[in-house]
């Protein structure tokens, strides 16, 4: 048995890798793969999109449970710190979005077998990540505020459809220092958790295991990625997992030992792969094959 054929770990991989795909192909995907969870890219042009009506959403819930899928999560691109057009709040159309984002997530999630649903979320403010080490500027708290002040907004509906909204690292606040701002103006009991995206906080100079501490109590699970930093930079260029400079089996080690740390055995490994934005890269199978050769 080679290392690939060990792997044990629940895999999952993101529709991002496969634009374009249909659902019966992203099945094909996660059966010859082993993956048994996906994070579905909620996008124009794809088999789940913003705007479903509750029959299409039950299709497709109905077609991946029957093929044993977990729907890990809804990818959504709503950006919850993203400025209001109205300054006072009223009518604003990113609650709006986030709670349509909400409904979705739990209309395609219904086959999950024992799990809830989950939607993803960014920051997405519009303004450059502070400095490593520096001080946010006025803005940039305003944008904390806004953002949690949208998912305290909308927690009352995602608790009633059984929804946790997952904040990314990403964009604006791409590392772990960054987020755990926004939430410490979150309600302690909103359905709020974060999803690390491995190479955001990395590319922005926050030690993994840094980031890891000021995660552990929020971690939902990871994204992994790899890719080679642009010297001088913190561009990347992507790389097939174990090609490049992440640390991975060290991520991976920091992910599990907070999962354990809240009675997780086994924390999902969901390959997030940007076929979406950059064509040029190889099929998202063979990027599954290489992690799980990482990583196995």
């Amino acid at each position: 048995m080679n290392a690939v054929e060990r792997f044990s770990m629940p895999l999952a991989y993101s529709t991002l890798g496969c634009p374009g795909d249909s659902l019966a192909q992203v099945i094909a995907t996660a059966h010859a793969s082993g993956a048994t969870g996906l994070e579905i890219r909620a996008a124009d042009g794809e088999f789940a999109f913003p705007g479903m009506d509750a029959s299409q959403r039950a299709d497709v819930a109905a077609e991946l449970a029957a093929a044993g899928l977990t729907v890990l999560t809804l990818a959504s691109y709503v950006r919850i710190c993203a400025p209001a057009p109205q300054p006072d709040g009223a009518d604003d159309p990113v609650l709006a979005e986030l709670l349509d984002a909400v409904e979705l997530a739990a209309g395609l999630s219904a086959g999950n077998r024992g799990t809830g649903a989950q939607v993803r979320v960014f920051p997405g403010a519009g303004i450059e990540p502070c400095g490593l080490g520096s001080e946010p500027s006025a803005e940039m708290l305003a944008a904390d505020l806004l953002g949690a002040r949208r998912l305290n907004a909308a927690a009352q509906r995602a608790r009633e459809l059984g929804v946790t909204m997952l904040l990314e690292t990403h964009d604006s606040h791409p590392r772990g220092t960054d987020i755990v701002r926004i939430l410490a103006h979150v309600d302690p009991a909103a359905p709020v958790k974060v999803i690390w995206d491995l190479m955001h906080p990395w590319r922005h100079d926050e030690a993994p295991a840094r980031t890891a501490e000021l995660l552990a109590d929020s971690l939902a699970y990871a994204q992994y990625k790899d890719g080679v930093r642009n010297p001088g930079t913190n561009t990347v260029e992507l790389t097939l997992p174990g090609q490049g400079e992440l640390p991975l089996t060290e991520m991976r080690d920091l992910v599990a030992g907070i999962s354990a740390a809240h009675g997780i055995t086994d924390p999902w490994i969901s390959l997030e792969w940007e076929r979406a934005w950059h064509p040029h890269l190889p099929p998202v199978a063979e990027a599954l094959e290489a992690l799980k050769s990482v990583l196995a």
